[in-house]
């Protein structure tokens, strides 16, 4: 009675299947909600950022429901479209951010059928969308003949500049101290866009696993033995990276200094997921309404004094193991 159980990395072949008709219909769907949702960063002020960070989605819930060739005609057509609309638009250089997005969602979606755990999820597909920045990043130092940091620099000045100058127009609020002061940030934002890039990757790519675990697990309810995200850890060891970013910072070298913050923003990001794998935990335990905890997390991840609490309470986590009394609760 009932079915034997799954191995780890067995890959399911008995999902559900639908009607040609249907598939196409779905196919379609999916290719058209990528699309407008990596788009909508154009179009949609505000919420359009954070619409767009859902773009690998689509992909990873037609990966997960479609079996050989089949799984990987959305993410192909999303592609195609995709970037036939942005050479269209005149932004042709939109296109390797969109095959990064799709590419996280393709390995979403694999690792999902898979059973991968999520840190295993969360760190292989990241790799694509900072592989592909990296590698353009390197192409544009060569173009640029090692100028890329002074033109980025100076890109920003300039955008700073035409912001603060429009806000004025008309306005009684004084906007040339605060130019002032943005622009003196200039530098240091740039020196930690690596850090800014791999910390923004690691977060699109935890809130898309979030939503293949709400809309896949139906189609694919082996998924991890249905590992629960609220007891996940990281690495106890990565706890020494975090002792060496922080000497870093305290040598005398300021490529050591650079490298050091840019560890520690990264890190950072890493212990924020403990942190509110802890909350969530505790949110599980005490039967927590659910709009109270859209708003908790609401406020975490907008505000930034209480996310770096949420992250330090994730990095003490390796030496206190709040959750060690409750595993089982």
């Amino acid at each position: 009675m009932g079915e034997p159980l799954l191995e780890m990395n067995e890959i399911r072949e008995d999902l559900p299947v639908r009607g040609t008709g249907g598939e196409i219909k779905e196919a379609l769907y999916l290719t058209v909600i990528t699309v407008g949702l990596f788009l909508s960063i154009l179009f949609v002020p505000v919420a359009g950022f954070f619409l767009s960070m859902l773009t690998p989605a689509p992909t990873a819930v037609a990966i997960v429901r479609r079996n050989g060739a089949r799984a990987w005609i959305v993410p192909g057509c999303s592609l195609v479209l995709g970037a036939g609309m942005l050479v269209a638009l005149g932004l042709p250089e939109s296109v390797p951010y969109l095959f990064g997005l799709i590419g996280m969602g393709a390995v979403l979606g694999s690792g999902f059928r898979r059973g991968w755990p999520a840190g295993k999820l969360v760190g292989l597909s990241s790799l694509v969308v900072i592989g592909v920045a990296a590698l353009f990043a390197l192409v544009g130092f060569i173009q640029t003949r090692g100028q890329m940091v002074h033109l980025l620099e100076q890109d920003m000045r300039d955008v700073i500049t035409a912001a603060m100058k429009q806000l004025g127009t008309g306005s009684p609020v004084k906007t040339e101290d605060m130019g002032k002061d943005l622009l003196e940030m200039v530098p240091i934002v740039v020196s930690m866009m690596p850090g800014i890039l791999i910390s923004c990757t690691l977060m699109i790519s935890w809130v898309n696993l979030l939503v293949c675990r709400r809309y896949c697990r139906g189609a694919a309810g082996y998924f991890g033995g249905e590992e629960r995200l609220c007891l996940w850890k990281s690495p106890e060891h990565l706890v020494w990276a975090v002792i060496a970013g922080g000497v870093m910072l305290l040598v005398p070298s300021s490529g050591l200094k650079l490298f050091g913050s840019n560890l520690i923003l990264v890190l950072g990001t890493v212990y924020f997921f403990q942190g509110l794998a802890i909350v969530a935990f505790f949110f599980e335990r005490w039967r927590v309404p659910l709009f109270v905890r859209g708003f908790v997390y609401a406020v975490f991840f907008l505000g930034r004094v209480v996310s770096m609490g949420v992250a330090v309470l994730g990095l003490f986590d390796v030496w206190f193991d709040f959750r060690k009394h409750n595993k089982q609760a």
